[in-house]
């Protein structure tokens, strides 16, 4: 038995399972470019929704119309049959799609890195002058040096010079503390640079990469496998009549859902093939695993398998041990070819997992053979 934020996941046989994003709209008329007619419809979405025309929304309704991300579009439809697109919505959305680091985190980050670097500009300014001054004081004592002196006469130039010397050690020690604490507060920043650019390539329910993450993971997944002459395979996993368990459970237990098949995914893949694998969420109820080194019947296998293992469990509400039955996905699978970009292959995916789907769910499909 596994648990899974508030699931309890238990063997049990194997049910099929649905979920499916409607077809692309296909948007067009009007004079002028065909594309203006997308601006209709974007209207038509703020109507609809009664959400400010802001450009952030704007942008994310822009994406949706044109069906440049299959997996937004069916986010966006489930949610908009649901009137459950939201401004709070919107921006998880964007995190997800978009891979943003949140407006305010990004000032504040801006903000603290301009003053620890004026600080730092002040610190050195300050050395600099101390330095000058020293090297005045050297030159004066120079100049006095050349001239004939009594014995009393070089003891003060003597003392002038150790005041000036500890003058200017006092003032390195000074320069020195303040680069260790710059440097200090460099390396404080660069962690939360650090932290921040994670979190823009994370999605925020599940832990998985995002669309971001997810596809600057598999350009170098594909440079890697092109670079070596090795295979890469790409899974594109769909979670079975997902909208039935939000209908009739919540959304709260549709995220936990998606929880639990994020992390037997990413879990799988790492068993699979290793750290080298991952898994990152597509956008809604879709996923992408990553098999690096597999080629499309080893890696239609492994995500069988965990298709396989998935099915036979029971999830049950863990408070109160409420059943939500068997949780099913389907699986489209793709092989990397020397002509691919990211997209190509996920299209590729997304062509055996619309097969699989059409032969009754519950099931992982390999793409059709390159003649």
């Amino acid at each position: 038995m596994e648990q899974t934020g508030a699931l309890v996941a238990e063997r049990g046989l194997a049910d099929g399972a649905t979920t499916g994003g409607a077809d692309a709209t296909v948007l067009g008329g009007g004079q002028g470019h065909p594309q203006l007619a997308w601006f209709d419809s974007i209207r038509a979405l703020f109507a609809q929704t009664g959400l400010p025309p802001e450009p952030d929304t704007y942008e994310l309704f822009y994406l949706y119309v044109s069906g440049a991300d299959a997996g937004l579009r069916r986010e966006m439809e489930r949610l908009l049959e649901s009137g459950g697109l939201t401004g709070e919505v919107v921006t998880d959305l964007r995190r997800v799609h978009f891979g943003e680091i949140a407006a305010s985190e990004m000032l504040e980050l801006v903000e603290t890195s301009q003053a620890s670097a004026l600080a730092l500009a002040e610190r050195l300014d300050r050395g600099h002058a101390d330095i000058r001054e020293y090297d005045e004081a050297i030159s004066q004592e120079d100049a006095a040096l050349s001239v004939s002196r009594s014995a009393h006469e070089l003891a003060d130039l003597v003392q002038r010079l150790r005041r000036a010397n500890a003058t200017v050690m006092s003032a390195n020690r000074r320069l020195e503390a303040s680069i260790r604490t710059a440097t200090l507060e460099t390396n404080k920043l660069l962690e939360r640079l650090g932290s921040a650019e994670r979190t823009a390539r994370t999605d925020p329910l599940t832990g998985l990469l995002n669309r971001r993450g997810l596809i600057e993971a598999l350009k170098k997944a594909q440079a890697s496998a092109l670079d070596e002459g090795v295979p890469l395979s790409a899974a594109l996993v769909d979670i079975d009549h997902f909208k039935r368990v939000n209908d009739q459970w919540g959304h709260a237990i549709g995220d936990e859902v998606l929880r639990c098949v994020a992390s037997h995914l990413a879990s799988h893949v790492r068993r699979t093939v290793g750290e080298g694998g991952f898994a990152g969420r597509h956008g809604g109820e879709e996923f992408v695993v990553a098999f690096p080194g597999l080629g499309v019947a080893a890696a239609t296998a492994a995500v069988d398998a965990a298709r396989a293992i998935l099915a036979r469990q029971v999830l049950r509400r863990s408070n109160d041990g409420a059943s939500l039955g068997h949780i099913s996905f389907s699986g489209g699978v793709a092989g990397l070819r020397p002509d691919d970009n990211v997209d190509s292959l996920i299209d590729r995916a997304d062509s055996a997992l619309y097969a699989a789907k059409r032969a009754g769910r519950d099931r992982v499909y390999p793409e059709i053979p390159q003649r």
